[in-house]
């Protein structure tokens, strides 16, 4: 991979001692990218971009004799994610400004699109920010917790485009990335919505301000042209 990724040294079985199987990694170094400038998000765009696209050209019947799941989530289905956003927007709305609420509801409304054309692709399947690792100069240094790495839409894992990148570092993202058609910047942009949305839910939760202004930001980021 061209940022690293924890990688599995041991397994440990269930025991009286702890009642579950579990996995032991590699560390990587690395913070959450937690108020990062503008700026310094521009500088991972090809990075990310000759990531992602590595890891979608893994052959696919491989990843699925491996056993990963294929589009277990419906990714496609526009339709049902719009209606599941607009339910959580409704949990979270007090904790967002008039301005911030406006916008998003705006987006939902322009949501005509029932459903995209399945693609299939590996996925890491979960790429927020806080699965994600950057260095002290703010540049992509890890990515974190594969518990969802799957076959699907790779629109799932281009939403970092829009939640992670500034919207003048897009077109050096996609153009390193290979391209990609309107239907699934689309969904990318929609998930980048999505995901945020319930961050910021959990956050609200756990009382974690920080969290929930970095969930805030990136719902924002991915509204931005």
């Amino acid at each position: 991979m061209t940022i690293p990724s924890p990688r599995p040294l041991f397994y440990g079985e269930a025991s009286d001692e702890y009642p579950a199987p579990f996995l032991g990694y590699t560390y990587v170094p690395g913070e959450f990218p937690i108020g990062l400038t503008e700026e310094r998000r521009a500088l991972s765009a090809e990075t990310l971009a000759k990531f992602l696209r590595r890891l979608h050209e893994f052959p696919v019947q491989a990843a699925l004799k491996c056993g990963d799941q294929q589009d277990h989530r419906s990714l496609t289905d526009i339709a049902s994610r719009k209606v599941k956003l607009e339910g959580f927007l409704s949990k979270v709305v007090e904790h967002l400004s008039p301005e911030e609420s406006g916008v998003i509801e705006a987006y939902i409304s322009r949501l005509q699109t029932d459903r995209v054309e399945a693609v299939n692709a590996l996925l890491h399947g979960d790429l927020h920010f806080k699965n994600m690792l950057v260095n002290e100069n703010g540049i992509i240094s890890g990515i974190i917790d594969w518990g969802d790495l799957s076959v699907g839409h790779p629109a799932c894992d281009l939403s970092a485009a829009y939640s992670f990148l500034p919207p003048y570092a897009r077109g050096v993202f996609f153009e390193t990335y290979g391209g990609a058609d309107e239907e699934t910047k689309q969904l990318a942009r929609l998930i980048a919505v999505y995901i945020p949305v319930l961050i910021l839910m959990q956050a609200v939760d756990d009382g974690n301000e920080a969290i929930a202004a970095e969930a805030k930001s990136n719902i924002m980021r991915a509204l931005s042209d």
